[in-house]
């Protein structure tokens, strides 16, 4: 974390942060400094910093050893902030590219138990180039003058393996599992990762302290465009964030209020457990909202209309008999957005739910909408087991659950629609295709299909139904409800938040370009402010909030027009830098069957996305960015 400069810091200029350069190349620490913040982007940290590194390279292919993989936290990862767990993963994207090919940057988001421990090592950025020859573990240690970077061979046991027997392997080696000390934190690729050049949509997993204590795959992750593609083409299988002393930082009486809030309060309820302040849920909630209003993705993004997906609905797998539902949070938090789905015990689940908690059978997945929904729905399969199963098998093989889910159910879709078969075949409601199509992507034998849906409908058409934007696959809420969906830097439901408004904003104008062109302009944006601080979506703060908790932990007054000023400039620099690589209008766009009249157009649910609105919007949007860009002096 930042630190002050000066005696009595009065502002953030007042304080410097360590940045490492390591080359795993040569395994040398080139450079290790502390850096003086210059503005709010600097201090805040996240993304607002590591545009700024990756903005000095010129890079035209992701993969080469000198491209930079920035890993960062913000000001409040791993301070007494509720939810301050996060660390950003930021490089130019295998998956994100312009129609000419030119890769485009990108970030991921990754919560879990790493971040905290990255920042107690004394890091706030490390930036990594350079390619080792043979598999290798980075080692990143707390020291008594500072971090302490190296490499250690990576053994042949986890060579290859999945995410959960390389965090074994890691956990028996750097902690004390058998005495309950753990010192290290781990983030890890799978097959997916380690066959880079063939699979553009690895994920990073990061561990969490439940996981590393029960042994159960809990991973949180840094999953979308790609990072862990760019991590395994360093030949890096597994970081190390390993800190006797947790350095946490806390703040003065202003935080345990903010905390609270944040727990208990309004603003997150939506995203609480039901016995937690009334919760609504956690995320799982969202498919059966969607559903309701017959826009739940279904068969490739095409639902014929309202629930009908209830075997899928987290209401449904909380009163089956065969499933007990414990709601979970990440490390000190208490909203609980995700649920951990165990199947019933032998003699059945106990009617009381304290007592199911502390008697369940093994444990199956962890329901969280995106993945729940994706692997399940959208590919025509209504089985909750299942759709467990299928998520929990794309984190084991260290995918974007989203980008591989998104690929087969375009593979599924080009089958529907074609006599000669791709993917052995694989159908709309085939578990055990989908099984075996997302194997052999990991594996690296369908090389063509781990290139994302952009890539394999350029090379054997489809590309009218190959949902994606800028190469990046679609979250799980659909296109034909949200024009704002292109201009988001790192994937729709990271980096722009118009995804839920034609359900969720009793003011919605679906058919006023006005409408979205505010939205997306001064709106969609703000919500990658979590992606400069460290803090979490789920808590919905709003920026004074947010700045209050960071005035209480470093003494100094920010605002929160401070901090929605410094997320705007982050914003631009990420669409300047799309520019910088090629981007042109055309590149902003959607599959043609989303829009009206076409295939995919005229839903049961939804009809108001034509073609002549969408080209409004997208005119108007980039006229907007291009001018605040040259402002800030990101674009001549």
């Amino acid at each position: 974390m930042a630190e002050a400069r000066i005696q009595d810091p009065t502002q953030v200029t007042d304080f410097a942060y360590t940045r490492g350069l390591f080359d795993v190349g040569t395994g040398e620490l080139v450079k290790l400094e502390k850096k003086e913040v210059e503005d709010d982007m600097d201090f805040l940290g996240g993304i607002g910093r590591s545009f700024k590194i990756v903005a000095e390279y010129d890079v035209g292919d992701p993969f080469a050893p000198d491209a930079p993989l920035v890993i960062n936290i913000g000001c409040l990862t791993g301070t007494g902030y509720m939810t301050g767990l996060r660390t950003y993963f930021t490089a130019y994207s295998p998956l994100k590219r312009t129609l000419e090919d030119a890769p485009m940057p990108g970030w991921s988001a990754m919560s879990g138990s790493f971040g905290r421990k990255f920042k107690s090592t004394g890091l706030d950025d490390l930036v990594l180039v350079g390619r080792a020859a043979t598999p290798q573990i980075l080692v990143i240690k707390q020291g008594e003058d500072g971090p302490e970077i190296s490499l250690q061979p990576a053994p042949d046991e986890i060579v290859g393996a999945r995410t959960p027997e390389k965090v074994a392997w890691l956990n028996r080696e750097f902690n004390d599992p058998d005495n309950r000390k753990y010192p290290a934190h781990f983030s890890v690729i799978g097959p997916a990762g380690e066959n880079y050049a063939k699979v553009w949509y690895a994920s990073i997993a990061s561990t969490t302290q439940e996981q590393l204590m029960s042994g159960e795959d809990k991973f949180r992750f840094a999953g979308r465009l790609g990072m862990g593609s760019v991590l395994g083409s360093k030949n890096i299988l597994a970081i190390v964030a390993s800190a006797q002393k947790d350095e946490y930082p806390d703040g003065d009486e202003r935080l345990k209020p903010i905390n609270r809030e944040i727990g208990r309060g309004e603003q997150s309820k939506g995203y609480r457990h039901p016995n937690n302040h009334d919760g609504g849920g956690g995320t799982g909630r969202l498919e059966r909202v969607l559903d309701s209003f017959g826009v739940l993705p279904f068969k490739n993004f095409a639902p014929p209309g309202e629930n009908i997906a209830v075997p899928s609905h987290i209401e449904t797998v909380r009163e089956a008999e065969e499933f007990i539902v414990i709601d979970k949070n990440c490390y000190g938090c208490q909203i609980s957005c995700h649920q951990d789905v165990y199947a019933a015990p032998e003699g059945g689940k106990d009617p009381d739910p304290r007592k199911a908690r502390r008697n369940h059978g093994p444990y199956i997945g962890r329901y969280e909408f995106e993945p729940m929904e994706l692997t399940g729905p959208n590919l025509g399969i209504e089985d909750a087991k299942a759709n467990l199963e299928l998520a929990r098998l794309t984190d084991d093989l260290g995918f974007d659950a989203i980008s591989s889910s998104v690929v087969v159910s375009f593979l599924m879709d080009y089958n529907e629609r074609n006599e000669e078969k791709i993917a052995g075949g694989v159908s709309f409601g085939d578990v055990e295709g989908t099984t075996r199509v997302m194997e052999d992507i990991a594996y690296g034998r369908d090389p063509l299909f781990g290139k994302g849906v952009k890539k394999i409908s350029e090379e054997i058409g489809g590309a009218e139904y190959a949902m994606h934007c800028k190469g990046v696959e679609h979250s799980a809420y659909l296109p034909q409800t949200n024009p704002g969906y292109p201009f988001a830097t790192a994937g729709g439901h990271m980096s722009m938040r118009t995804f839920l408004l034609y359900v969720m904003d009793p003011d919605c104008q679906p058919e006023s370009a006005d409408y979205w062109v505010r939205q997306i302009t001064e709106e969609g944006w703000k919500m990658i402010n979590v992606n400069l601080h460290g803090g979490c979506l789920f808590t919905l703060a709003p920026p004074p909030q947010t700045a209050e908790a960071v005035s209480s932990i470093y003494g100094i007054e920010l605002s929160g027009d401070q901090l929605v000023e410094a997320t705007y400039q982050t914003h631009l620099l990420g669409f300047a830098l799309e520019q910088k690589q090629g981007a042109t209008p055309a590149d902003y766009d959607m599959a043609g069957d989303v829009f009206v009249g076409k295939a995919k157009g005229d839903l049961e649910g939804v009809r108001f996305l034509t073609r002549e609105l969408f080209e409004e919007i997208r005119e108007r949007v980039l006229v907007k960015f291009k001018e605040d860009a040259q402002k800030a002096g990101y674009l001549n």
